[in-house]
């Protein structure tokens, strides 16, 4: 008699394939219980394709590997009982609701997870309600119950999601790069949640390094342009699995004199912006002069998102306060600013969804639009094609964006925003999907640009070159905390590094 315990999802030999591009090959994987699982690898290896086909919202390739189920009531080959008892977390289902601008309150968004809907749509009871806020206080975020859910932080919509996925009771948890762009009150508060999830459901975590694990994990998969190259229980010592971290130091960037350097490229003044019936931003005073490049801080929530929106002319300052952009000829228009000021976001990738490929959408950054409007000059196509090779695309430029990871079509969006060489950057939470293979490449191109005049605002967590900043701007509940030029030795006795 066989006591060995049977898996709960067992995948053998199995292909898969995205729109008739192999994506993963002879997937060998089993989940038995008491196991919670790291799957790590690269940008474009495969890991959220992965998630899917373990929670069965993707199918393997036909006659090419199997995929069974065993919940206890014997195997299945089919996905029904699977969409029932596995409940998937990541940047997808996040950027659906940026798409449809689905921004119920927080308790309501994890109130359609104790309903199983989509959107809320029953009138729930007093006791589903308190089960709602007891999984937001769970996730650290009681606070932000009433909150509508499209005027969160990034990271305050994944903690809301998580609370949500955890009202389904499921039996698996997959989590899609959870502690991504998350500052680090935040990760403790998802972790805990993790944790505590964790003691009811077994957890699988994508992420591109172990670092990125949260600590209940046990096992640990690496992938490898969508093969598992390794797996087995995790260890202390399995450097092997352990992407690269370490950064040489380099000089910081440094623009040339722009025309018009005695005037402020954007100049704010006694700014407050409001979202609804919140008040973000308050009595910001704030300069980007020729030569700077200002890294925004803060933790999730405290308006650096809205700070990047206001300086991008997306949203403008209440009555009585200001914000123009002289250096840059006050332009009149969004279209004459765009011209000047780029920005990437997750927002951004949320909301470009028009089905095209690479390389047209690169070149649409040449007129800001969604999509490709116009046929190329000749210099515009070298140009696309120089930002191509720049960002390592070349091998994706005739894929169509849909098909892309989120590490991959971040820097599709970073290259669209460069095809312009913009005279402003404006860039949230830019290394969020990227490994540090990646982070590297982006950070060296960033360099070039910031070298040939380009001045980068960053608003971001990751302790990705800091040291490259001339100026560093900290945000707090939506006010100016402290703002001025970086000092590197300053910096470290403060404790700001890694922040």
């Amino acid at each position: 008699m066989d006591d060995a315990p049977r898996a709960l999802i067992a995948l053998e030999n199995t292909d898969v394939d995205v729109d008739g591009t192999p994506v993963l090959r002879g997937i060998d994987w089993r989940l038995l219980p008491g196991e919670h699982w790291g799957i790590v690898g690269e940008n474009g290896s495969g890991k959220s394709t992965f998630l899917a086909l373990v929670a069965g919202t993707r199918w393997p390739a036909p006659d090419r590997g199997r995929r069974r189920y065993d919940f206890g009531s014997g195997p299945e080959r089919d996905a029904i009982e699977a969409r029932r008892r596995i409940t998937l977390v990541g940047p997808e289902l996040q950027d659906l609701y940026t798409r449809r601008e689905w921004n119920f309150a927080a308790i309501d968004v994890v109130l359609t997870g104790v309903k199983r809907t989509d959107v809320p749509r029953l009138v729930a009871t007093p006791s589903e309600r308190a089960r709602a806020s007891s999984l937001l206080a769970e996730c650290g975020a009681a606070h932000l119950e009433a909150r509508p859910f499209l005027e969160l932080s990034r990271g305050e919509q994944r903690r809301v999601l998580i609370a949500r996925a955890l009202a389904f009771d499921p039996v698996v948890l997959l989590l899609d790069e959870p502690l991504a762009g998350l500052d680090a009150d935040a990760r403790r508060a998802v972790g805990d949640a993790i944790r505590r999830a964790a003691s009811r459901a077994q957890v699988v975590v994508a992420a591109h390094s172990l670092g990125d694990l949260p600590d209940i994990v046990t096992h640990v998969a690496r992938i490898e342009a969508g093969r598992i190259a390794e797996q087995g229980p995790l260890a202390p010592t399995a450097e092997s699995l352990r992407s690269p971290s370490a950064r040489a130091a380099r000089r910081p960037w440094a623009a040339g004199a722009l025309p018009g350097a005695e005037k402020p490229l954007i100049e704010i003044r006694r700014a407050d912006v409001w979202l609804g019936d919140r008040r973000v931003l308050r009595g910001i005073d704030w300069q980007l002069r020729a030569g700077e490049h200002w890294l925004v801080q803060g933790q999730n929530g405290s308006g650096k998102s809205t700070f990047l929106r206001l300086l991008h002319g997306q949203l403008r300052p209440a009555l009585g306060g200001s914000i123009d952009w002289p250096a840059l000829g006050s332009p009149r228009s969004l279209r004459e600013l765009r011209r000047e000021i780029a920005w990437v976001s997750p927002e951004l990738q949320a909301s470009y969804r028009y089905r095209t490929t690479v390389r047209d959408a690169v070149a649409s950054g040449l007129d800001q639009s969604i999509g490709l409007v116009r046929g190329l000059t000749a210099d515009e196509r070298a140009r696309v094609d120089a930002l191509l090779e720049e960002l390592d695309l070349v091998p994706l430029a005739g894929r169509l964006q849909t098909e892309l990871s989120y590490g991959q079509f971040r820097r599709v969006l970073l290259a669209r925003a460069l095809v312009r060489r913009p005279r402003v950057l404006l860039l949230d939470e830019p290394w969020e999907g990227l490994d540090d293979t990646r982070i590297e490449l982006v950070a060296a191109r960033l360099d070039a640009y910031a070298a040939e005049g380009t001045q980068i605002v960053c608003a971001s967590h990751v302790d990705v070159d800091t040291e490259r900043y001339t100026h560093r701007l900290v945000l707090e509940r939506g006010a100016i905390a402290s703002a001025g030029p970086v000092s590197p030795r300053a910096d470290a006795a403060a404790g700001l590094r890694g922040s």
